[in-house]
């Protein structure tokens, strides 16, 4: 076997593993300038906005949100005390709820104090620490002693752990403060000004992958505790995933509390939507461009024929994310080829890698799909429009990335091109 050429394979699966980019190294390494427009008015919206302004982030799952949140909050730190963290690095997804992305908030801003020597009071450590039955005597043992200041981080980093891990944890926590919520959000409010005072900046709270709750729990979290979820005086960056948009009682409730509308992050277009289907036609170039350097950051060009590189992108349907997948897919064939085929010196990512990699996607989706949705998905394919009836369908596949929505003048819609293939095989559309 060709162990030099494993190993090259081996690091670009894991350069393409680096994604999104939240490390200063990696994002100087790996990071191509992408959707800036976006950001940009993000980030005015947020200094000309109230001190206490919320703000909505949206997009498809995999677009770039978190690489786009993580530059933002580098952008933001000179005039504002940032905050910034995935809500999935603290609590396990399935178990989020409104009392504990608050919860999170208030760990996260005592944790900021800590690091920064900001003194606090000492009942908003209690509050926030001693209410576990687990750990009460200790941290009051502790905090009577005056060692409590001395050992916060790590008690902070027990707390982190368990809020990921232990749902009896989770289960202690909402008891003890979903009737408490108004004095959670002052101990909140309490630590952000602590801040402010000794930085003599803004605070301002970026929570990442709220997008990636199932749609359940988004409209749980933002219909119906949106006042509890909003209560905070400070400003909030929040993630919602694209398809929660088209539920009009989710936006009903962020429109009553002031977002006016959410900021989208779009789709990248690479064709204009009387071109999409149209297999002559040239994708947008400056748009192509920008998806062909992010690979080629992570995917050395001897790796990868240069027109399979072009097809990779076009699969990817303009989703970031998705592009990444196709690639690590590629590169683990690859791996596989030279494992089974000792003796190839030459091998590399072309087409017939790529059909292999492809496939095993496309069984993804397919195991994704219900047989009620396949006549939506044809239906969307066709049109280019929101479908008429069975609205929840179209829902889940927008959130399953199993439709792309795109921007022009109007909204329009289109399949997942790996999906469109899966159509093809079931000769729904020719």
């Amino acid at each position: 076997m060709d162990q030099a050429l494993l190993e090259r394979f081996q690091q670009a699966y894991k350069d393409l593993d680096l994604f999104p980019l939240v490390e200063p190294e990696t994002i100087e390494q790996f990071r191509v300038d992408y959707g800036l427009p976006v950001m940009v008015r993000l980030k005015r919206e947020i200094e000309a906005s109230v001190k206490n302004g919320k703000f909505i982030f949206a997009g498809h799952r995999g677009c770039g949100k978190s690489t786009l949140l993580k530059r933002l909050a580098i952008d933001m730190q000179p005039n504002h005390s940032v905050v910034f963290f995935s809500i999935a690095d603290l609590i396990e997804m399935s178990g989020i709820t409104h009392v504990n992305i608050l919860y999170a908030i208030a760990i996260k801003l005592l944790s900021q104090a800590s690091k920064q020597r900001i003194p606090v009071a000492e009942d908003i450590k209690q509050s926030l620490l001693g209410w576990n039955t687990t750990e009460r005597t200790q941290i009051s043992s502790q905090a009577t002693t005056g060692e409590l200041g001395l050992g916060l981080d790590n008690i902070l980093n027990m707390f982190t752990a368990k809020l990921q891990q232990e749902k009896s944890f989770r289960d202690e926590l909402e008891k003890t403060f979903e009737k408490r919520i108004s004095d959670l959000v002052g101990k909140c409010d309490r630590l952000a000004a602590a801040i402010q005072t000794a930085t003599k900046k803004p605070v301002l709270v970026i929570i990442d992958d709220l997008d990636k709750l199932d749609l359940p729990l988004v409209e749980e979290i933002y219909r119906n505790n949106i006042k509890s979820l909003f209560s905070p005086q400070f400003q909030v960056v929040f993630t919602i995933p694209v398809s929660a948009v088209q539920e009009p009682q989710v936006m009903g409730a962020l429109n009553s509390e002031g977002v006016v509308r959410p900021h989208l992050f779009p789709v990248a277009k690479f064709f204009a939507k009387a071109d999409c289907h149209n297999p002559e036609a040239e994708p947008v170039a400056k748009t192509f461009d920008v998806f062909l350097k992010v690979l080629a950051k992570r995917l050395p060009d001897e790796l990868v024929d240069a027109q399979t590189a072009r097809k990779m992108v076009l699969k990817s349907g303009g989703v970031m994310r998705e592009l990444v997948r196709i690639a690590r897919e590629c590169c683990t064939e690859c791996m596989v080829q030279l494992e089974i085929e000792p003796d190839s010196s030459n091998v590399n990512i072309d087409d017939e890698i790529l059909t292999a990699a492809l496939r095993n996607l496309r069984h993804d989706f397919a195991r994704q799909i219900g047989s009620d949705l396949y006549d939506l998905l044809v239906e969307v394919y066709k049109t280019a429009e929101t479908p008429d009836a069975s609205s929840d369908g179209f829902v889940k596949l927008l959130h399953g990335l199993m439709v792309l929505e795109y921007e022009n003048d109007a909204l329009w819609y289109d399949v997942h091109p790996i999906v469109v293939d899966l159509l093809k095989q079931k000769k729904l559309i020719e």
